[in-house]
């Protein structure tokens, strides 16, 4: 029988490993094609004419820092894990952002610019920053602005222009703001699901989708305050922009008098109305006949981004999405990041750390690891925190060893709070499935969770005792890391989100400001003047994208199974354990419905 199991065995991988070959080979041919087709170098000189106009149409460029394109052009006529459209797109910071931004305001040959955003995808934060930003260039040349249609975030954008055309079949978005979400109890209970919520904090909604068919108060309550804050901010703005009232702006709002065209020209939303052809030739009477059109990512090619070599060095650590145990490149694995760390710390040359947090956390488990990382590298050198749109629950406290905490604004922090979640798989094995599961043990506690069997009341006890304790130990880290007591910590805990400009009177950060300001910070701690920024971890090129998306490739996939993206689900399925105890921020923050 075993010979002929191994005769199949062979037979089988033998076919495979042939289509594995070709497949290769195709890969290989592919690379070398785009390398030796590559386009004249010459070809991509961009020179900034005199009368021109810089384009933007496309913010959703701008994201936490800045990475390359593909340096290669390869279209395999199908997608890779890991290897995306998305993904290869070049990237800039707002850091980055400001810099080109500033030298079109110097720029004798820059004469405006010109906005053509229908959409703007961007979290909150960056918008208000990327406004700010195009405000000052506005102070010293003009902006105009024109789409076929703006959403409300692209027109919050372009309400800054000295004009606002839109396409005569166009429409304009602005309004408030709300947030749904999808509540799970009742498809779980019919597919005989049953999840186990352990919380402490009565603020913190995370999980609550699995167990609840609506928000609870607390979380509606802390959604009406974060939305109300925004909705301010977003009326403000755009009424001192228009020349209107905040109170005239909200009955535009609440009469429905803002989305039709005729609307918005009577109440003075948009300027006119344009045809392209016509914005064209408004452009020629504003700056000149021949202008010239000079799109931003070509101008970037044109202005030197200065980090000029020295021995002394400041790191700038990203930590960007959910926190995880073990590794990975898609979010914050703790044995992945913790290996940066440790090259950090390792490296003379480096006198300081920015540690960039984007996230709004994850397992309590990897949080720690990674906090004690943190606090080793900090008795090292000064490692100053800067918090980007969103910095809550494990993300939060991944950041409390560091010196000092910055925060823009609009930064959503806090979330201190720890839950469990337990799923009982149980009636959807027995019930539904016709699976029988039975087990033989020496004890009643073997050291695990079972996923198939309802937790017992001492296993439940346990759970809430280690959510307790976590909690207990998160009020103990806050309190070290703020100088706060552990009473004055817990009064704005409970799991409860704050604004940036809230949490700096209420002392969760040190002071508001930006990347700039951190970079500053970083070097007036370490006592430098002259220093070069080195980033981590290292953006991969594109052959190492391609070779790690070939690691993954699963040849049973199928194009037509979904991909589910879910935090419960990949924390079952694709980590080394299943941590239930999450310091984990389940909190819409990009809002723009």
């Amino acid at each position: 029988m075993n010979f002929f199991k191994n005769i199949l065995k062979n037979v089988i991988t033998n076919i495979i490993g042939f289509f594995v070959s070709i497949f290769l080979i195709f890969i290989i041919f592919t690379i070398m094609v785009a390398i030796f087709s590559s386009p004249d170098d010459k070809a991509n000189i961009i020179e900034v004419k005199e009368n021109s106009i810089l384009f933007i149409d496309d913010i959703n460029i701008i994201g936490d820092r800045d990475l390359k394109g593909d340096d290669l052009d390869i279209n395999l006529g199908f997608s890779l894990p890991g290897l995306n459209e998305d993904l290869n797109k070049e990237k800039i910071s707002l850091r980055t952002f400001k810099t080109l931004i500033d030298s079109a305001k110097n720029d004798e040959n820059i004469k405006s610019i010109v906005l053509n955003l229908d959409n703007a995808l961007i979290p909150f934060n960056k918008l208000k920053q990327v406004r700010d930003i195009l405000s000052s260039f506005r102070e010293v040349k003009p902006i105009y602005s024109h789409s076929d249609y703006y959403t409300k975030n692209s027109y919050y954008l372009s309400s800054i222009s000295n004009l606002i055309a839109v396409s005569p079949p166009g429409f304009i978005n602005i309004s408030g703001f709300g947030i749904f979400d999808f509540f799970y109890r009742e498809l779980f209970e019919e597919l005989g699901i049953k999840i186990e919520l352990f919380r402490v904090g009565e603020f913190k909604g995370a999980a609550e989708t699995y167990v609840r068919n609506k928000f609870s108060e607390e979380n509606k309550k802390q959604y009406y305050e974060f939305l109300d804050e925004r909705f301010n901010f977003y009326l403000k703005d755009i009424s001192d922009s228009r020349n209107l009232t905040k109170t005239s702006l909200i009955n535009f709002i609440n009469n429905y008098e803002t989305e039709l065209l005729s609307d918005a020209l009577k109440n003075n939303l948009v300027d006119t109305l344009f045809y392209s052809d016509q914005f064209d030739d408004y452009l020629k009477t504003k700056i000149d006949s021949s202008y010239n059109k000079v799109s931003f990512l070509d101008y970037k090619k044109t202005v030197k981004i200065k980090n000029n070599y020295s021995k002394d060095k400041i790191a700038i650590l990203y930590a960007l999405g959910g926190i995880l145990p073990g590794k990975g490149d898609e979010g914050i694995f703790s044995e992945s990041i913790i290996k940066e760390i440790k090259k950090i710390k390792k490296n003379k040359n480096i006198k300081s750390v920015i540690f960039y947090i984007n996230s709004g956390g994850g397992s309590a488990f990897a949080s720690d690891l990674i906090h004690r990382e943190i606090q080793l590298l900090n008795e090292k050198k000064p490692v100053i925190v800067y918090m980007s749109d969103v910095c809550a629950s494990g993300g939060y406290y991944i950041g409390m060893p560091a010196d000092t905490l910055i925060s823009s604004k609009h930064s959503i922090l806090g979330s201190i709070g720890v839950f469990g979640i337990v799923p009982d798989l149980s009636g959807l094995i027995k019930n539904k499935l016709k699976i029988n599961v039975d087990e033989i043990k020496t004890s009643q506690n073997i050291g695990e969770i079972n996923l198939l069997k309802p937790l017992n009341k001492d296993e439940k006890k346990l759970v809430q005792r280690g959510v307790n304790q976590i909690y207990d130990d998160f009020l103990n880290v806050v309190s070290k890391g703020r100088k706060m007591s552990k009473e004055e910590v817990n009064k704005i805990a409970r799991g409860r989100v704050y604004y940036g400009e809230t949490s700096k009177k209420i002392n969760l950060v040190d002071i508001l400001g930006d990347m700039n300001d951190a970079i500053e910070i970083a070097a007036d701690k370490a006592k430098i003047e002259k220093y070069q920024i080195i980033e981590y971890p290292r953006q991969k090129s594109s052959i190492e994208k391609l070779v790690s998306s070939l690691n993954q490739v699963n040849f049973l996939y199928s194009e037509y199974f979904p991909k589910i993206d879910n935090w419960l689900v990949k924390s079952i399925t694709e980590t080394k354990i299943y941590d239930p105890l999450q310091m984990r921020m389940e909190f819409q923050s990009d809002v723009s419905k």
